[in-house]
């Protein structure tokens, strides 16, 4: 089962609004894609961390998929940074 696909059973388990259910499914899309780009990347986790302004181990973690404490302004800018792109368009 994917990721997002917990996120929204987890909401309504939580009985949760939809807009929290959406946020969560937003987050898990963009965690996935942030450690898919870390895995990717030629650069060493180090490098990455100096970039992105955070921690070689918290890089490490998140492309283990093991950070549990993320925000969405961090997991956007490590995919920006590393794909150089947004993740996401918004009309």
């Amino acid at each position: 089962m994917k990721l997002s696909k917990q996120a929204r059973q987890l909401a309504k388990d939580l009985d949760l609004s939809d807009a929290d259910a959406l946020l969560m499914e937003l987050k898990s899309k963009l965690y996935i894609q942030a450690a898919k780009s870390i895995q990717k990347s030629k650069l060493t986790h180090e490098e990455i961390a100096k970039q992105i302004g955070t921690s070689r181990a918290r890089i490490t973690r998140i492309s283990n998929h093991g950070e549990s404490s993320l925000s969405m302004e961090l997991l956007i800018k490590i995919i920006a940074t590393l794909e150089n792109k947004i993740p996401l368009k918004v009309a």
